[in-house]
């Protein structure tokens, strides 16, 4: 794993690397191997058989163009070469809207080459809490686990969780260093444009600025990731790089989705009384199944994704033909004090949540809409 090797290459001139024509040539090949459908959609008139065939010989043939590039471009460095263009891509990836999906398919990629053990392996617990703890997968919790003094047990669908997760930590790591580093206004600007220029005709899953359309009295139009709250930010991104937030917080992610785009005046509770809405109150059935597309194609990424258990619990949680009513998302004070519902590792208040008036995730945005509405007068 090229991270493995950072002593190597962290010390290029990145510069002069991101504006090497052949580094970008090469950094576009390799996500579009990173970023590859393996798994198209087939329509009745096509073989299913014949078309994985084509798609895996494609792959292939891709595949092997790429490390012959890398050869010819690599000539008298063919041990570190492909380490720098991973790094490099690493660099434009974090500086792009698509930085969580590419840290979820690295993981995938790297976690499939790694071994599973016949029946049952060891890891010491302490690793083994290290992982869990910061992945806060439900499938990795230790009251769960068969434990052997001080070590783990984990059987084959289990080593492969605890490989996925382990190596996606380390990947999200690095990917936050870069997009939280220090640097001038202008590198920044150059990152950025070369990360555009890097994904440009590459197909993303889920673009994270296809989001969320509101359209009220006061305000029609898309809402700029910015103008939600860091709470709804952050699960958003944890889902999309391949996290698996807590069944509470997920709730509160689609209800707010949900209620954002229909009816973001909408509270759990108002003038003391519970609120009692349903999903057709506030939009209509074209508009719901709609939006459970758009939900289903972001829980994707989810490990434990199910599409019919999830559109299920899609349409439990905002009141739609199962359920009569809207669960609601939490609170914030709900979210500082969770009890354990895996709601506070997404609270990181801003300057804008310290607000008197924000007692919700939904006064968050609609104080932000409020504020570009009087700019636009």
């Amino acid at each position: 794993m090229f991270l493995d090797n950072m002593d190597s290459i962290k010390d290029l001139n990145l510069i002069d690397e991101i504006n090497d024509s052949s580094n970008l040539i090469l950094i576009k090949n390799r996500l579009q191997l990173l970023f590859w459908n393996k798994n198209p959609e087939i329509s009745e008139k096509e073989d299913e058989e014949v078309l994985e065939e084509n798609g895996e010989k494609k792959y292939l043939d891709y595949l092997r163009d790429y490390q012959e590039r890398l050869r010819v471009y690599g000539v008298g460095d063919t041990e570190l070469f492909p380490d720098k263009i991973d790094y490099l891509t690493l660099i434009l990836a974090a500086n792009s809207k698509n930085h969580n999906i590419y840290i979820k398919k690295l993981a995938e990629e790297y976690a499939e080459k790694v071994p599973l053990e016949e029946g049952d392996s060891r890891v010491n617990i302490w690793e083994f809490i290290d992982v869990a703890a910061n992945s806060r997968n439900n499938d990795l919790h230790l009251e769960r686990m068969i434990l052997e003094g001080n070590v783990v047990l984990l059987n084959k669908k289990r080593q492969s969780i605890y490989n996925f997760e382990k190596i996606r930590l380390k990947i999200k790591n690095y990917v936050d260093m870069v997009r939280n580093a220090q640097i001038p206004k202008e590198i920044k600007d150059l990152l950025v444009k070369k990360s555009e220029e890097a994904f440009d005709g590459i197909k993303i899953d889920y673009n994270i600025e296809s989001g969320i359309k509101v359209i009220t009295k006061e305000y029609s139009g898309e809402i700029p990731e910015d103008w939600h709250p860091p709470c709804m930010r952050e699960i958003l991104n944890d889902i999309l790089s391949g996290g698996s937030p807590s069944h509470y917080a997920r709730r509160s992610f689609v209800v707010y989705r949900f209620v954002s785009q229909f009816d973001p005046n909408l509270r759990p509770i108002e003038e003391g009384t519970i609120t009692n809405r349903s999903a057709q109150d506030i939009a209509t059935e074209e508009q719901i199944e709609r939006f459970l597309d758009e939900i289903i194609n972001i829980f994707k990424s989810v490990g434990d994704f199910d599409v019919e258990k999830t559109k299920y619990y899609i349409s439990h949680n905002i009141g739609y033909k199962v359920a009569n009513h809207i669960t609601h998302c939490e609170y914030c004070k709900n979210w500082r004090d969770d009890g354990g519902k895996g709601l506070g590792y997404y609270c990181r208040p801003d300057s804008t949540c310290s607000r008197k008036d924000i007692i919700h995730p939904l006064d968050y945005l609609c104080h932000n809409i409020n504020r570009h509405v009087k700019k636009s007068e």
